[in-house]
Order: structure tokens, then C-alpha cells, then sequence
């Protein structure tokens, strides 16, 4: 029987794919899971697998055809059997309507030209070209067809530059520039040696909107802290995809448990336990068991850290600060109550080291003692997640069908979609849950 070739589902938010080779041609003999065919969608660029073994059918779908996914684009044949024809009339959207009428393709096989008012470019060339502001019809393509693909966008946005003065500006400030359409030759640059910096970009983009134009105001330079934060953050959000999971937990058990320790650690080591430090102890519980969640994404790959290295953001008179809790997961909870009164006091009095500060995995913000409810915050780059915690305060729960008032609270993690999906974020919050529902065992 016939095995079909499908355009694949690359993710859940993926509605179509575009073919850019064939590795077999037809009549060739392929295997079970050897490299068929490449194919890029909005996502990325993919290589499928051949979903069965046989002869590789005489009509495919030709190169630089754009498909909705699951439409069947090949066959895998057993020998001497006779493939279905391919119906792909009403399922190309990027390509003439007569596009299934061409004879049987080869992996060499090029699209008929489009009418002149179509511009034909891969999903990753279009994208490349929203984020670049660049008008495709002037976009030579090199690719199939005379299709524009993502290196034609390259070198077509590196030839203006090359047209334009050089500006001296930080990356945080170019990228600014461009999400504000503000054209950085015209920004005086207030930085080292007359550098255009992030601030002097969003200084230029309000006063060209006139809103603070005729307002008095007061400058407030930013402390080394701040101005570091803001450009890390600024990144951050610009290029790290960021998405959001919120979960409501039980806290009932974390009370209860900070309570009957409290005394007993002020006894003996002289600390107070706050909810922090079982929170740090239940996240490096979680992270041991998803590694997704610690990790980085670098160079078009992931890098999962070795280490358990968890920051807790500090608010301070100069900014908020990070100081990191390195290898939390093999501490004990009084220690870990320890070293945060160590590095909350050390942050605070302006005392901390660079090694108090470098080589975080993942980070803690708690805002509960604002009284804020729910929050979602802003991943601190290179780390992939963070997790923003709202206060703990007496809230209706449904406990064994009975509607209870209860200590409770809510737990929001922001991730690098790059990195991890919703499916590893949701399992990571499934198992924190059960540490702060459970807390008695994180001290086995």
C-alpha cells in the first residue's frame, strides 16, 4: 500500500510549509526515517523523514510550492505499484493555480513564473524582510525560480547599509531604532565617543510624536545598575519570543511549614526562613527534573546548563539587582535561608562581587511583599525562563468539592520559546506545584 508523504506540522502554530529540495528523486529507492526532503515554514527550515520504505513515487510536489500542512505532496511506493496522482490545485497558496498540471517532478524541478504583481519569497525571506523594513519588489531572488530567499534579504539589507554613513550605535540601540522606525542618523548620540544609545533612541522617537514636546521635565541619569538592566532587558524582549504560563497554588502547606521552622533555624543558625527560601528550594527541585528550563538558546542551538544556578531579583536603593544562588539544588533549606540573608544584605549595602552576580541558569522575582497578585516579567538573557511570584494571602479555593478560604498565590513563568514549548513549561509548573503543596519533602 501507498505510504503518503505529507507537508509536516513543524509546530501547533505552523499553518503551512514551503518545499525548498527534494534529497531523492523519484523512482529512487529510500528508507524508513532517511532525510527526503527540505522544507521551511515560519519556524524554520526542516528536514523530513521519509515516513516509510519503498520506491520514492514518479509525481511529487515541485520545489517552491507553499502547502497548507498534512496536504500529501509525495508517495512511497511498494514495487510495482502505481501511486495515486497528487491533488494539489486547491491546496497551493504561493503558487499558479495550474501548479499540479506540470509532469512529474524531479528534485530539481522549478515553479512556472508568477504573474508580475506577485512576489515570490519563502516564509523566512518575508519575515526577514517585515524585520528589516525592506520592500521585497525590490529584492532580486536567487532561488528557485527567481524566488527571494533569506540570503537575497541579507545581502540586499548589507548593500544599503553599505550605502548609508556609518552610525555609531550599541546593538540595543539599533535594534530600538528599528522597532521604532527612527532613523539613527538623525540621533545624537549621547554614549562613549558620541555612541547613539537605547535612551537617546526612545528620547527621539517621543519628542518626533510631539508628546513631551512642550512639557517641562527633570533628566534622571540611571545608575551602572539601571542602564545595564534596561539595555539587557530592552534585548531581551526584542529578540527572545517570549511566552506566559500562570498557575494558582495551595500555599496553606509552605505556611505551615515556614511557621514550625521558623523558630527551630533562629535557634540553631541563627536565620530567619522566609518564603523565599523554600520557593528557591522547590524551583531547583523542579529544574533538576526539567532541564529544558535550564538553559540557553546560542548560535541557532540550545545549550542546557550543567548547573543549577538560580537568581533572586533584589530590590536595592540603586535598582534591582540578581545575586545568584549557585548549585541551589544540592543545598540543604537552612543553608539556602543562610546565604539569601548573606546576599539580600551583601545586595543591599552595595558589598556584592562580580562572582555574587554571574552565572545564572534561571531566575526568581517575587513581588509579594508589593502585594501584587500576578505579574509577568521579562527573561534575563542568556537564561531561557523566569519565574514571577505574586503574595501569599488568604484566597477561595475548591478542596475536595467544598469551596475553602486558603493561603494561596500565583506563580507566572515566562519562557524562551526558542529554547522550551508550552507542554515543557506546563510539566515544570506541574511538578513545582507539587513541591509547594507538598513542602515537607524538600527536606528529605
Amino acid at each position: 500500500m501507498a505510504t503518503r508523504v505529507l507537508m509536516p506540522k513543524v509546530s501547533f502554530i505552523v499553518t503551512e510549509g514551503t518545499i525548498i529540495e527534494w534529497l531523492k528523486k523519484p523512482g529512487d529507492r529510500v528508507e524508513k526515517g532517511e532525510p527526503l526532503l527540505v522544507i521551511e515554514s515560519e519556524k524554520a527550515t526542516v528536514v523530513v523523514e521519509a515516513p516509510g520504505t519503498g520506491v520514492l513515487s514518479p509525481e511529487l510536489a515541485p520545489v517552491g510550492i507553499t502547502v497548507p500542512v498534512t496536504t500529501t505532496i509525495g508517495y512511497i511506493l511498494e514495487p510495482g505499484e502505481t501511486a495515486p496522482k497528487l491533488e494539489l490545485e486547491t491546496a497551493a497558496r504561493a503558487t499558479p493555480a495550474k501548479a499540479a498540471e506540470l509532469p512529474a517532478s524531479a528534485a530539481s524541478q522549478e515553479l512556472p513564473a508568477e504573474s508580475k504583481d506577485v512576489v515570490k519569497a519563502s516564509p523566512a525571506a518575508k519575515r526577514l524582510a517585515r524585520e528589516h523594513g525592506i520592500d521585497l519588489a525590490q529584492v532580486t531572488g536567487t532561488g528557485p525560480g527567481g524566488r527571494i530567499v533569506e540570503q537575497d534579504v541579507l545581502a540586499y539589507a548589507d548593500a544599503q547599509t553599505r550605502e548609508q554613513p556609518p552610525v555609531r550605535a550599541t546593538g540595543v540601540a539599533r535594534k530600538l531604532g528599528s522597532e521604532l522606525g527612527v532613523d539613527l542618523s538623525t540621533v545624537a548620540g549621547t554614549g562613549p565617543g558620541g555612541r547613539v544609545t537605547a535612551d537617546d533612541v526612545t528620547q527621539a522617537s517621543v519628542l518626533r510624536a510631539g508628546a513631551v514636546a512642550s512639557v517641562p521635565s527633570e533628566r534622571v541619569d540611571l545608575t551602572p545598575i539601571q542602564r545595564i538592566a534596561a539595555e539587557r532587558m530592552a534585548q531581551s524582549f526584542g529578540s527572545a519570543p517570549h511566552f506566559y504560563l500562570s498557575v494558582h497554588v495551595d500555599m496553606s502547606q509552605t505556611v505551615a511549614l515556614r511557621e514550625a521552622l521558623l523558630p527551630v533555624l533562629e535557634a540553631q543558625d541563627g536565620v530567619r526562613l522566609s518564603f523565599s527560601d523554600i520557593l528557591l528550594c522547590a524551583v531547583a527541585r523542579a529544574l533538576r527534573a526539567h532541564p529544558a528550563l535550564n538553559a540557553t538558546f546560542a548560535a541557532g542551538h540550545v545549550e542546557r546548563f550543567q548547573e543549577i544556578n538560580i537568581a533572586l531579583a533584589v530590590d536595592t536603593p540603586r535598582g534591582l539587582t540578581v545575586p545568584v544562588f549557585r548549585r541551589v539544588d544540592r543545598l540543604p533549606l537552612a543553608e539556602i535561608a543562610r546565604r539569601r540573608e548573606d546576599l539580600v544584605t551583601r545586595a543591599r549595602g552595595n558589598r556584592l562581587t562580580p562572582d555574587d552576580l554571574n552565572g545564572a541558569t534561571f531566575t526568581v522575582s517575587n513581588l509579594g511583599m508589593f502585594g501584587i497578585d500576578v505579574f509577568q516579567a521579562i527573561i534575563n538573557p542568556p537564561q531561557a525562563a523566569i519565574l514571577a511570584v505574586g503574595r501569599i494571602s488568604k484566597q477561595p479555593l475548591v478542596v475536595n468539592d467544598a469551596l475553602q478560604l486558603r493561603s494561596a498565590a500565583w506563580l507566572t513563568l515566562s519562557v524562551d520559546h526558542r529554547v522550551a514549548d508550552g507542554a515543557s513549561g506546563a510539566r515544570f509548573l506541574q511538578d513545582l506545584v507539587h513541591w509547594l503543596e507538598m513542602p515537607q519533602q524538600l527536606l528529605v
